[in-house]
């Protein structure tokens, strides 16, 4: 009898590495933020066209900062990192309602650090986070 062996971390890696070849890859999503559990608002799974990433919004600390726990398996994991309102440098796609941004667009970008995060380059729209946790008055 033959058997073959399959290296289970070999297949762990290949699976992983499969990027967008999943299930619901080409599944029409809607891109409306969900209500999360105690951490906040999350990104519904697929809009940052990331099936594996997560994105939650924690609190809104001021109105110009927000902390964001963010979940990627296959690149870093940030528990409690804090997000810098500015306007987009170039354009990209929103990590948290998958829509598009344009240079110039009010977005939040993780806080500038060295070594610089592996997120770095990520954006989310000032909008998208407006719209499901709105700024309170009080805040400063």
């Amino acid at each position: 009898m033959l058997v073959s062996h399959v290296d289970p971390w070999v297949q762990t890696i290949r699976l992983l590495s499969s990027g967008l070849r999943c299930p619901n890859a080409g599944a029409d999503t809607t891109p409306v933020p969900k209500r999360g559990s105690s951490y906040g608002f999350e990104a519904m799974p697929g809009t940052s066209g990331l099936p594996h990433l997560k994105v939650s919004l924690i609190e809104r600390t001021t109105s110009l900062t927000v902390t964001i726990a963010w979940r990627d398996p296959t690149s870093c994991f940030y528990g409690a990192q804090v997000w810098r309102v500015a306007n987009a440098k170039v354009s990209g796609t929103c990590v948290l309602s998958g829509q598009r941004i344009r240079r110039g667009d009010r977005i939040f970008h993780p806080q500038r650090s060295k070594p610089a995060p592996v997120n770095a380059r990520a954006m989310i729209l000032e909008s998208a986070l407006n719209a499901i946790e709105p700024l309170q008055a009080n805040q400063v």
